[in-house]
């Protein structure tokens, strides 16, 4: 049941990076973890390392169009995920950068989902 779990969570990410940025990661690793969801996704930059600031005029354009497709991402992701799980997605913390071509999705839940599927 886990597997299935974190298969169509992968599906649900994957299907919300390549319409935000177009593209999607090499590797995608989902673990949950009591009511958090934690998604690495590597091979891809984030969202900041993708848009270059050269090209924008300005560091406050360049952040603010960051920021859009961040909360675009977690636009999309959201519902995605709460219908997977059946839980409500309290917030989502994304695009961490935690090496060269690795991030980290952060998705926090309302509900103990490591408990839920692991016995049902």
């Amino acid at each position: 049941m886990m597997q299935e779990l974190t298969n169509q969570l992968k599906e649900a990410y994957l299907q919300c990076e390549r319409e935000v940025l177009g593209v999607h990661p090499q590797e995608v690793e989902v673990r949950v973890i009591k009511n958090h969801i934690v998604i690495i996704a590597k091979g891809t930059p984030t969202i900041e390392q993708s848009i270059s600031v050269h090209a924008i005029r300005g560091r406050s354009i360049h952040q603010t169009i960051c920021e859009m497709d961040r909360e675009r991402l977690q636009a999309l992701l959201k519902p995605k995920v709460a219908s997977i799980v059946g839980c409500d997605v309290t917030s989502i913390q994304s695009d961490i950068c935690i090496g060269t071509g690795e991030k980290m999705e952060l998705i926090h839940l309302d509900c103990d989902i490591e408990n839920k599927f692991m016995h049902d």
